[in-house]
């Protein structure tokens, strides 16, 4: 199984850090990793097209959605935990998670993550840009 390429999201959140006003461009150039972007209470805002093509949805179906769509009912509250934490302490490990697709189909993918206080309308809330690796 491949692997997120970390210097590659290092590479990612270096730009948006410097650029935040043209974070939406960024996520959108990315096409090898699934970005989305998730508020304080952890509904999409913004994903780009890979993350689409990773889960099977259409561009413009997800945000406004909690990021829990895609994660396994058994999940749902360890994962909102854990994003709520994020939030408050700005840190994530890489790490592979279960993940759902639109039609229910389970998949693995690799997920890292930054924290931003200033890019998609965060008006120094929170934003979580999450990184999604998938071979699939």
């Amino acid at each position: 199984m491949g692997r997120i390429n970390v210097f590659r999201t290092k590479e990612i959140k270096e730009a948006i850090a410097a650029n935040p006003d043209k974070a939406q461009e960024i996520i959108d150039n990315e096409k090898e990793l699934g970005i989305c972007v998730t508020d304080e209470n952890g509904n999409y805002v913004y994903v780009n097209d890979r993350y689409n093509q990773i889960y099977g949805y259409q561009p413009g179906e997800l945000p406004g959605k909690p990021f829990t769509t895609v994660v396994p009912p058994e999940n749902h509250k360890q994962l909102q935990s854990a994003h709520d934490l994020f939030i408050k302490n700005e840190y994530e490990i890489v790490r592979f998670w279960e993940v759902m697709k639109k039609g229910g189909e389970r998949i693995q993918i690799q997920a890292a993550a930054a924290f931003f206080d200033n890019i998609l309308g965060a008006n120094g809330k929170g934003r979580k840009v999450t990184f999604a690796y998938y071979e699939g």
